[in-house]
């Protein structure tokens, strides 16, 4: 319950804290650069197992802003489930990113010109919050808390 109840805090005021601790600012164009050099932080001190939050909101999407809670182990989704309720979601889990494709998708959608905004974990340095152009069919933000074990 305890763990529960921190994620939901780091949910809600994660993204906030995040982007204030991060370099890169909600107002300002993120960079291939600052994507890269947060990854290798990530990869220097990513854990082989973890689970994360993740909410994505905007777009035609069943799941739009639904907090699902992603496990993860040797950078395969292992489980999916959803975080209010912990039921599980089916798989497969093949089109569900691991915090190593948040990075690709951060990567793509910059060289898009499709990223926005981007904050990142202050201890982690995973993508804690990204922020795409507006499309009707896309989704338009994807929040991300990993939780550690």
């Amino acid at each position: 319950m305890t763990r529960r109840w921190f994620a939901l805090c780091a949910l809600i005021l994660g993204p906030l804290a995040c982007r204030q601790a991060s370099p890169t600012q909600a107002n300002s164009p993120p960079t291939l650069a600052d994507i890269l050099a947060h990854r290798a932080i990530w990869v220097a001190h990513k854990p082989a197992g973890y689970s994360y939050l993740l909410t994505e909101s905007g777009g035609f999407n069943v799941f739009a802003g639904r907090p699902f809670e992603v496990s993860v182990l040797h950078d395969t989704v292992r489980s999916v489930k959803l975080f209010d309720t912990g039921e599980p979601v089916p798989g497969p889990y093949t089109f569900w990113p691991t915090v190593d494709g948040l990075f690709d998708e951060a990567v793509s959608a910059i060289e898009a010109q499709q990223l926005t905004a981007i904050a990142f974990d202050p201890l982690l340095a995973n993508p804690s919050q990204m922020n795409f152009v507006p499309q009707p069919d896309r989704t338009k933000v994807i929040n991300a808390s990993v939780l550690l074990p």
